[in-house]
């Protein structure tokens, strides 16, 4: 039986790029209705070199500060979109801006575009 650290790891991805801008279906166009909105989904697509335990964090940041939200993606979900809801306290009525940052589980990180949302 081989050892987990005997086998070969991937090489680390270049970060020479930033990563896509998340996406939030809620608000396809950049707004959303504050007043009626409980909740909005952040959605990653799969991006280059994802692999098992690397480490996606969502940055949502609104005039009240910044909140992080770190996900470890599991074995089953590689190749697959990462998703997050923020509710409740993390929306706002003013200007958000949302973008995530991978540490890639063999090395290196790697950030993305920014997504400002508004209140319609």
């Amino acid at each position: 039986m081989t050892h987990p650290a005997d086998r070969p790891q991937p090489a680390p991805v270049p970060l020479s790029a930033l990563l896509p801008a998340p996406c939030v279906p809620e608000a396809p166009d950049g707004f959303y209705d504050y007043e009626d909105t409980l909740a909005l989904t952040v959605r990653i697509a799969p991006y280059p070199g994802m692999a098992a335990n690397d480490v996606v964090t969502v940055h949502w940041r609104t005039p009240d500060g910044l909140h992080k939200e770190p996900l470890r993606v599991p074995g089953h979900r590689v190749g697959a979109a990462v998703t997050v809801r923020m509710a409740g306290p993390y929306l706002s009525s003013a200007t958000t801006v949302v973008h995530y940052e991978v540490e890639y589980v063999t090395g290196g990180t790697a950030v993305s575009e920014p997504l400002t949302l508004n209140d319609r």
